[in-house]
């Protein structure tokens, strides 16, 4: 400890600016020499994290009490960023949330994080209204920030002053369980117009949720917004989109010529929300590079004549929906009714659930067979959730007998060892493989000369989905 102390004030301010503002604050407990380190730091702070770590232990009195001391002692004229995580139990806590957030616009704070964990409880009959008083409202102050990039706000309701004119320079827009009406969220995006990011997150009060005229928008997330039965997107610019909804009556989807990254799912009307989004959702993107898909089961009874071509679809990612489950059949569905000419590359997350006791399984089983098709420019399959069943196997033998240039094929379970081997045909050599797996590769046809064969614990891909679900702000998903 001593050679750290030892070290000259600008290294130790560079050690500080690495830490939380709640471990800058430990740290002046270490020694005389920390202290005084850590009060001028805090004094010319650019950083103030005020999250869920610092709050830990610490009553709302208390914790109000630790922010106006801290905040108390600033002299300097900026900050980058804010982030405080505080349930206001009375008018004292919210007349204080008010003073922070004016302390942090008047300063210049380019990124504001905002939690005030009070669920927002809905009318059921009328959306634009909250059933409980203690939701926190912002204050005029944050509308009247031109320095601020960056907004994401959790729990609170935003209602926009008369004089409001727009987020004159953000960027990145981020709203979970907001309470904010359909025409404050439209004249917020008409009015951002640098917005770039965008995420709608279990925003209940939308009933209409409609994004238009942002010229600027390169990626737009909106997830679990209950109650919006109506999207309506337009953006030029737009290359990432997620949209999960349960209960879509109609969804238009306009001058999205740049569109590279679909993330589509469902969570309320599994069947209905299904249906819906394949035939309506899915025409609309048949132009993107990568999709995925977290959905229920398809019925092949409700698609009949649908049809979609994706003719630059290069990687399809099929994520496990945990009401239903993702079986073979569902796969077999979806390239019955949707070529992928140029697809590369497959992950395909199955389901935890045997066929024996899924609930639906038996009326989905009957007389529904593969469709023939080839292939060619796949190289890379995954299957996750990777159980060694029957209808595990006959996945598999799918991809390698209709594949003729599969390079890799990766089996994700938390069931087996790892393995790896190369496979040519006629070759016998699969030591520590499953016997139905093993069965499958010397005894079935493939088409492919050659393909590299893993089997794997569950770890790094189901890492990589994870992120993928990070990148759309809805990582969540992957534990419900």
């Amino acid at each position: 400890m001593n050679l750290i102390t030892d070290l000259p004030d600008a290294i130790l301010n560079l050690i500080l600016s690495k830490l939380s503002t709640k471990s800058v604050i430990t740290t002046s407990s270490v020694s005389k020499r920390w202290r005084e380190i850590s009060a001028e730091y805090l004094t010319y702070a650019n950083n103030f994290d005020f999250g869920d770590d610092f709050g830990k232990k610490q009553t709302p009195d208390m914790l109000t009490e630790t922010i106006n001391k801290i905040l108390s002692i600033h002299k300097s004229d900026k900050i980058d960023s804010f982030n405080l995580v505080f349930s206001p139990r009375n008018q004292h806590h919210k007349s204080n949330a008010v003073n922070w957030i004016d302390f942090a616009t008047s300063k210049g704070v380019r990124e504001i994080e905002l939690d005030f964990c009070r669920q927002i409880h809905i009318h059921f009959l009328w959306r634009d209204r909250i059933v409980n008083n203690e939701a926190f409202e912002l204050p005029t102050c944050l509308f009247d920030c031109t320095t601020l990039k960056s907004v994401k706000l959790r729990r609170c309701i935003l209602a926009l002053p008369e004089t409001y004119l727009g987020f004159s320079g953000i960027t990145t827009l981020y709203l979970k369980d907001v309470h904010v009406t359909d025409d404050i969220l439209e004249k917020v995006v008409i009015n951002c117009t640098y917005l770039e990011v965008l995420v709608l997150k279990e925003c209940g009060s939308l009933s209409r949720i409609r994004v238009k005229s942002a010229v600027n928008l390169r990626r737009l997330t909106v997830y679990e917004c209950y109650n919006a039965s109506t999207v309506e997107i337009s953006g030029p610019n737009i290359r990432s989109l997620l949209i999960s909804c349960g209960h879509l009556e109609d969804c238009r989807l306009e001058n999205m010529g740049l569109l590279e990254d679909v993330f589509v799912g469902t969570r309320g009307d599994e069947f209905g929300g299904v249906l819906y989004i394949f035939k309506n959702v899915l025409s609309d993107i048949a132009h993107v590079r990568v999709l995925t898909l977290y959905l229920g089961h398809l019925v092949p009874s409700l698609f009949k004549d649908f049809k979609v071509d994706f003719v630059n679809l290069e990687e399809l990612i099929l994520v496990n929906s945990p009401l239903f489950g993702l079986f073979n059949t569902d796969v077999y569905c979806f390239f019955k009714h949707c070529s992928c000419p140029s697809l590369k590359k497959i992950t395909i997350q199955l389901s935890t659930v045997s066929e024996e006791d899924n609930f639906v399984w038996e009326y989905r089983k009957p007389n529904f067979e593969p469709t023939e098709c080839t292939f060619y420019n796949l190289r890379d399959v995954t299957l996750l959730n990777y159980r060694d069943t029957n209808s595990d196997i006959d996945l598999a033998n799918y991809f390698f007998k209709n594949s003729p240039n599969l390079e890799s094929m990766l089996l994700v379970t938390p069931r087996i060892a790892n393995v790896s081997c190369s496979i040519s045909k006629g070759d016998g050599n699969f030591e520590g493989m499953e016997k139905g797996l093993c069965d499958m590769l010397l005894y079935r046809s493939k088409t492919s000369s050659y393909a590299n064969v893993r089997i794997l614990s569950e770890s790094d891909e189901c890492k990589r989905l994870l992120s993928i679900l990070k990148w759309y702000h809805v990582s969540d998903v992957y534990y419900k």
